[in-house]
């Protein structure tokens, strides 16, 4: 059982190379050809960021990723992983928010990259952000704590884990973006 909760941990982190390589497959290149320079521009973009989200709300950049053609940039992606404290769903939603936010703010107001960007302005539709919140021992926190929250092309996703489930969530909650920073704006 134990052995089984250790490896529970771990199914993110393989779901996120899993999804690395198919989208380095996906772009119609082999991996030892030059990348091209939207994606130049898009991972060094996404690494700026995740070193700056991850130092601004004490969390760990771990899986980079995106969308990119020969027209432009039209998906950036990015996971972390919060370790400590458990969050509340209204904890999980102001992070998830903010960081929707701040992402948003630097992509569209970075000169540099908005020629490589398909859609401009970029919205939380262009965006795929993953918060995985461990306790001290890396295990995702239990039901009622929120193991996961997601920004994924603007629908707000919030997910908790129970040893009992064996595959898939205890619980799932959705809204939209517009959804959750009403409910922010209602807060306060």
């Amino acid at each position: 059982m134990v052995y089984l909760l250790k490896m529970r941990t771990y199914i993110p982190i393989i779901l996120l190379c899993i999804g690395f390589a198919t989208f380095s497959l996906s772009m119609g290149r082999n991996m030892d050809q030059e990348p091209s320079v939207h994606d130049k521009a898009l991972y060094g973009f996404i690494a700026k960021m995740g070193n700056e989200l991850g130092k601004k709300y004490k969390m760990s950049p771990i899986g980079p990723g995106g969308g990119a053609t020969p027209e432009g940039i039209w998906l950036m992606s990015l996971s972390f992983e919060k370790n400590g404290d458990p969050l509340t769903e209204e904890e999980a939603r102001k992070l998830i928010i903010h960081c929707v936010d701040d992402f948003l703010l630097a992509v569209n107001s970075d000169d540099k990259l908005k020629p490589f960007l398909k859609n401009y302005p970029f919205t939380s539709k262009n965006l795929d952000l993953t918060i995985f919140s461990y306790d001290k021992d890396h295990i995702l926190h239990y039901f009622p704590s929120i193991a996961v929250v997601t920004n994924v092309e603007g629908k707000i996703g919030f997910f908790t884990e129970d040893p009992s489930v064996k595959h898939g969530y205890h619980t799932k909650k959705y809204e939209t973006y517009e959804e959750s920073v009403a409910i922010l704006k209602n807060e306060h």
